[in-house]
C-alpha cells in the first residue's frame, strides 16, 4: 500500500508539474493599434533648363536673310521646361515686353514661342504663338506627372522699317499652378 501511495503521490506531483507548465508556459499576447496619417497638399515643381537664350545677327551674314524672312528662330529645345505635379496642372507663359532701344520699344507680340513637347500642349502652342504681358496657358493636364519635358523654341519677328540696330531684351515668366 505504501508503494501505491508513493506512486499516487509521484503521479500527482508529475501532473501538477505538467499542469503548471501548461498554465504558466502559455504565451501571453497583448495587441494595440497605431494609426498613421499623412496629409499631402496639392504641389507642383517647375524647373527650366537652358533658360537664357541669346542670338546675335551678324551684318553680311545672318541679319539680311532673317529680315527678309521676317523672323529669326533661337535654339530648338531651349528653354526646356520640366513639370512635376501631383494633380491637375496648368503651365503658362507671359512676357515683360522688350526693353526700350533708343526710344523704340519693340512690340511684345514680336516674341513668339512654341512647345515642341509631345504631351499635354494646349491652345495651339505646338505652333508659334505670340506672347503677351498676360499669362497664356501653353500646356495642361488633368492629372499628375513626374518630370514631364516641354522643350520650347523662341521666334522673334523682324521688320526692316521698325527694328533699329541695338540689343533687344525681354523677360519671359513661366508659371506652373495646380488646379482645383
Amino acid at each position: 500500500m505504501k508503494l501505491f501511495a508513493y506512486i499516487s503521490i509521484l503521479i500527482s506531483c508529475v501532473l501538477l508539474i505538467f499542469n503548471c507548465e501548461v498554465v504558466f508556459g502559455e504565451e501571453d499576447v497583448s495587441s494595440q493599434t497605431s494609426i498613421v496619417v499623412l496629409s499631402i497638399p496639392s504641389t507642383c515643381h517647375l524647373s527650366i533648363l537652358n533658360s537664357d537664350q541669346t542670338k546675335t545677327l551678324s551684318q553680311d551674314g545672318t541679319a539680311e536673310p532673317a529680315f527678309e524672312a521676317g523672323y529669326t528662330e533661337l535654339d530648338s529645345g531651349a528653354p526646356t521646361l520640366i513639370v512635376s505635379s501631383n494633380k491637375t496642372w496648368k503651365l503658362s507663359a507671359r512676357s515683360s515686353g522688350f526693353n526700350n532701344n533708343d526710344g523704340y520699344i519693340k512690340a511684345t507680340e514680336d516674341l513668339q514661342i512654341k512647345d515642341l513637347g509631345a504631351n499635354h500642349v494646349s491652345n495651339s502652342f505646338n505652333s508659334y504663338k505670340s506672347l503677351s504681358d498676360i499669362d497664356q496657358e501653353i500646356a495642361s493636364y488633368s492629372g499628375g506627372v513626374k518630370e514631364e519635358s516641354h522643350p520650347c523654341q523662341y521666334k522673334i519677328l523682324l521688320d526692316w522699317t521698325k527694328d533699329t540696330p541695338g540689343t533687344y531684351t525681354a523677360t519671359v515668366t513661366f508659371t506652373l499652378t495646380t488646379q482645383p
